[in-house]
């Protein structure tokens, strides 16, 4: 097939109204330890534990620097979705209950699976400007449903070293996390030392208009005494303090949007500010509820745009994302300067580029199918 492409234009979706977008609901979740393991259970969750004053800080975001543990980054975008692979295939019952009629018996009956930060990208894309990250996915389809995947190669080829004062910068979030919460295993935090390769996260569907969708998303804490998930979820942030005008003006064309679509898709319900000064030290706290951010920023950006564009970029994937065999045939999407549009082209498996959903969980969901099947006959 030759290259198939998908205006991203924000004009085009600028008079559409808000799409039809149902309340997620959690379904499951799963916890990753310090050595990238899997496990179906809360044992990395973390309990958000907000301070009394939140205007009077003095948090010192550089202590513990030195001790850090840092995750491997090839090791873990190479592991694609396997995480998501590994929770179905222990939770087969679950999809059952999504099944219709004239629905393939044994499937998923879900139209879309993929991380939560591929859903994020999408929405963010008919605002992206040159200045912005480029990105490619990969994607197939299998027994009616279609996985997408980061381009984990292409991801390598275009990280560059951090500076030491980057690397710095990203540390600073992951010690924000850890002034504002703690294990709620209190066995696993005993055992674990300060790192940024456990987490917990959770698995959530929804519907976007006529698309069903599984999306997994890494949790940064949940409140206390709130029971029902997602929404009891907390989304941590740090941020350098406003200083100006133009300073205030960009956290919200920029930072607000992508947070707003970050804890949006999963219906993650509250984000905490951190506002810190240029040495990492955060003075003070900003609650925010995720339905409040966009008329803060309406001026800037609309959140009608980003999911009438997602809904169809997901329509677009549907009507041209054909061949069955993930075995055999990728997808890749390409989104790159001058970020005007995107591009689909169809790319063979072979020796340098490998499927992303494995042999074994190909045969163990085609094995649902066929027994399914025999049951109904």
């Amino acid at each position: 097939m030759a290259y198939l492409q998908l205006d991203v234009n924000r004009r085009r979706y600028e008079r559409r109204p808000f799409p039809n977008y149902r309340q997620p609901v959690e379904i499951g979740h799963l916890s990753q330890d310090e050595d990238r393991t899997v496990y179906l259970d809360r044992r990395e969750a973390r309990s958000y534990k907000p301070p009394r004053d939140h205007d009077r800080l003095g948090w010192d975001l550089n202590e513990g620097f030195s001790q850090f543990k840092w995750r491997d980054e090839d090791k873990a975008h190479g592991e694609g979705i396997s995480p998501i692979l590994s929770w179905i295939l222990s939770n087969k019952k679950v999809f059952d209950a999504f099944q219709k009629p004239g629905g393939l018996p044994g499937s998923l009956h879900t139209d879309f699976v993929m991380f939560r930060g591929m859903m994020t990208r999408i929405l963010c894309a008919p605002y992206e400007t040159p200045r912005s990250d480029p990105w490619k996915l990969r994607v197939c389809r299998f027994q009616n449903t279609i996985y997408v995947c980061d381009d984990a190669e292409f991801q390598c080829q275009i990280r560059r070293d951090p500076t030491p004062d980057q690397k710095r910068m990203t540390y600073w979030g992951y010690s924000f996390e850890g002034f504002l919460t703690s294990h709620i295993d209190q066995d696993v935090s005993k055992a674990t030392e300060p790192n940024n390769s456990a987490g917990f996260a959770t698995v959530i569907r929804s519907r976007l208009e006529e698309h069903s969708i599984l999306v997994v998303g890494e949790v940064d804490g949940e409140m206390e005494g709130a029971s029902k998930a997602p929404q009891k979820y907390v989304e941590l942030k740090t941020h350098r303090q406003p200083a100006n005008h133009g300073q205030e003006e960009s956290f919200r064309r920029f930072k607000l949007r992508r947070t707003w679509a970050q804890c949006y898709i999963p219906g993650i319900s509250t984000v905490v500010f951190g506002f810190r000064d240029d040495q990492g030290v955060v003075h003070s706290l900003k609650t925010f509820k995720t339905s409040e951010i966009p008329p803060m920023c309406s001026h800037l950006w609309q959140p009608s745009v980003c999911m009438n564009f997602a809904n169809e970029f997901l329509a677009w994937l549907v009507a041209n994302v054909r061949e069955t065999d993930p075995l055999k045939v990728v997808y890749e999407v390409s989104f790159i300067d001058p970020f005007n549009c995107m591009t689909l082209q169809q790319l063979p498996i072979n020796e340098e580029r490998q499927a992303f959903l494995s042999a074994e969980y190909v045969e163990a969901v085609r094995s649902w199918t066929s027994a399914a099947g025999s049951q109904e006959s």
